[in-house]
C-alpha cells in the first residue's frame, strides 16, 4: 500500500495511507491533510488515484504546486520518490513496507531452518564403527554404547554450534524483527466530503467587500468591482441580488436629490439677460455669458480703432477673438474680409513707394517704406527681403555722414555738423551706438 509523507524541513509533519478516495490538502479544517500555514491556500491541492497510480492536482492555489523545481499546470503524475512542494511543506509518495514484512521474515526463517537441517544430516563413518567393534562382547557392548553416546553428544554440539553460527550470520535486521509482530490494520479513511466549489471562496470575499463599499456609500464601486463579478459566477446568488438592488436604489436616490437641488437652485436664479447679437451657449451661466459678451464688445471696439490707425495685424487679431466667442457678430465675416483687403493694399503701396525711393537713390526713404510694409503685414516676405538688403547699405551711409559731421564739429562748423548729424541719425538703426551719439551731439550743438 502506498502512503503520502509530508515534511516540513527535516521533520515529518504527517503520514496518510492512500486508497481509492481522493485526499485533499490545504489550510482548511475540512481537508484530509491540514497544513496550518499562510503559505498554503485553504484548498491547495488534491491527490487522486488514476490509472493504477496517483496524480496531484493544483486546486487553483495562490502559491502553486511545484514538482522538481517546476510549477505544475492542472495536474501531474505523482511518482515514488518525487518531491512535491506546497508552500513551506514538501510531500513524497512512498511504499509502506510494513504490510509485506511478515512474509519476508517467514521466508528468511525458513531459509535459516533449512540450512541448519541440512548440516545436521551428515553420514555416519563406517571406519569408526569398525574400530569400536573389536574385543569381547561385553566390552564391545560398552564401547558401542559409549560410541553412540559420544556421537550423539557430538552431533548435538555440532548442531548447536552450526545453529548459533547460522543464526549470527543470518540474523534479521532490527526493523524486520519488529515487523514480525502483525501490523495494526490501518483505519478506514473517513468518507470524503462533497466537492467544494472553487468559486465559493472568491464569491464570499466579493460579498464581504461589497458590503463594506455599500456601508461607505461607494455604491458604484460595490456594483462594478464586486457584485457584478459575483453575479457572473452565480446569477442566482440572492445576497448579491439584494445588495445590488440596495446599491441601485441608493444611487437613484442620490441622483434624484441632486436633480432636485439643481432645479431648486435654478428656480432661485434671476431671469437670464442676453445681449443682442450674442446667443447663449448650452449650460452657460449668467456670469459666464456676461463675461463672454463683455469680451466680444471690447474686442469689437478696439479692433475698429486699430483699423482706423492702419494697425491691421492688431485689428485682425481682435476680430479673430470675436469670431472664437461669437460667429458673425455684427457682420464680422465681412469686416475681416474688408480689413484683410485694406492690409494687402497698404503693403503693396508701401512696397511701390519703397522701390521708387530706392530708384532715386533715397535709400533711407526706401527703407522706411519697406519697414512700413512690414508693420502692415509682418508676414510680407517681399518687405522683409528689401529691408535686409538695404539695412547694411543705409547703415554704412549713416556712418559716413556721422564721420563727416565729426570733422565739421572739430572745425567749429557747427551748422554743417548739425545737418550731418541729423542725416546720420535718420539713416542709422536706433539700436546702433552711433545713432545715440548723433542725437547727443545734436542736442549739445543746438543749445
Amino acid at each position: 500500500m502506498s502512503k503520502l509523507v509530508i515534511f516540513r524541513g527535516d521533520d515529518v509533519e504527517s503520514e496518510i495511507h492512500l486508497g481509492s478516495r481522493p485526499v485533499r490538502i490545504g489550510r482548511d479544517s475540512r481537508n484530509e491533510i491540514v497544513l496550518d500555514d499562510k503559505s498554503v491556500t485553504r484548498f491547495h491541492a488534491e491527490v487522486r488515484p488514476e490509472n493504477g497510480g496517483f496524480v496531484i492536482v493544483d486546486m487553483k492555489s495562490r502559491n502553486g504546486v511545484w514538482m522538481n523545481g517546476r510549477q505544475i499546470k492542472g495536474k501531474a503524475p505523482l511518482m515514488l520518490g518525487t518531491t512535491v512542494t506546497l508552500g513551506a511543506y514538501e510531500l513524497a509518495l512512498e511504499d509502506d513496507v510494513a504490510t509485506d514484512l511478515d512474509h519476508d521474515s517467514a521466508v528468511q526463517r525458513s531459509a535459516v531452518g533449512s540450512t541448519v537441517a541440512a548440516k545436521h544430516r551428515r553420514p555416519t563413518s563406517q571406519s569408526s564403527t569398525q574400530r569400536w567393534s573389536t574385543g569381547s562382547p561385553a566390552s564391545d557392548a560398552k564401547r558401542s554404547a559409549m560410541f553412540w553416546s559420544g556421537l550423539a553428544l557430538s552431533t548435538l554440539l555440532l548442531c548447536g554450534i552450526t545453529y548459533g553460527v547460522v543464526r549470527y550470520m543470518f540474523r534479521p535486521a532490527p526493523v524486520q524483527e519488529v515487523a514480525v509482530v502483525p501490523p495494526t490494520p490501518a483505519p478506514e479513511p473517513a468518507p470524503a466530503p462533497p466537492p467544494v466549489d472553487p468559486n465559493k471562496e472568491a464569491i464570499a470575499q466579493h460579498l464581504i467587500d461589497a458590503r463594506a463599499a455599500i456601508d461607505s456609500r461607494e455604491y458604484a464601486r460595490a456594483v462594478r468591482d464586486h457584485l457584478t463579478p459575483v453575479l457572473e459566477l452565480d446569477p442566482s446568488n440572492q445576497e448579491a441580488l439584494d445588495m445590488k438592488r440596495q446599491a441601485d436604489e441608493a444611487t437613484a436616490s442620490i441622483a434624484a436629490a441632486a436633480a432636485a437641488a439643481k432645479a431648486a437652485a435654478a428656480a432661485k436664479e434671476p431671469a437670464f439677460v442676453e445681449t443682442p447679437g450674442i446667443t447663449r451657449r448650452p449650460g452657460e451661466t449668467q456670469a459666464d455669458y456676461s463675461a463672454r459678451a463683455g469680451r466680444i464688445q471690447t474686442n469689437f471696439l478696439e479692433g475698429n480703432r486699430s483699423l482706423e490707425k492702419q494697425d491691421y495685424p492688431l485689428a485682425l487679431a481682435r476680430f479673430q477673438l470675436i469670431e472664437r466667442d461669437q460667429k458673425d457678430y455684427e457682420g464680422l465675416e465681412a469686416l475681416i474680409a474688408d480689413t484683410t483687403a485694406k492690409q494687402r493694399k497698404a503693403v503693396e503701396e508701401a512696397l511701390e513707394y519703397g522701390r521708387r525711393a530706392e530708384g532715386n537713390n533715397k535709400f533711407a526713404d526706401a527703407l522706411k517704406w519697406y519697414q512700413a510694409a512690414l508693420r502692415y503685414d509682418p508676414s510680407a516676405a517681399g518687405a522683409r527681403d528689401k529691408i535686409a538688403a538695404l539695412t547694411e547699405r543705409v547703415t554704412n551711409d549713416g556712418l559716413a555722414l556721422f564721420s563727416r559731421a565729426e570733422v565739421f564739429r572739430k572745425r567749429n562748423l557747427n551748422a554743417q555738423a548739425v545737418e550731418l548729424y541729423k542725416q546720420a541719425a535718420d539713416l542709422l538703426p536706433t539700436s546702433h551706438e552711433k545713432h545715440r551719439e548723433a542725437l547727443e551731439w545734436l542736442e549739445k550743438l543746438k543749445s
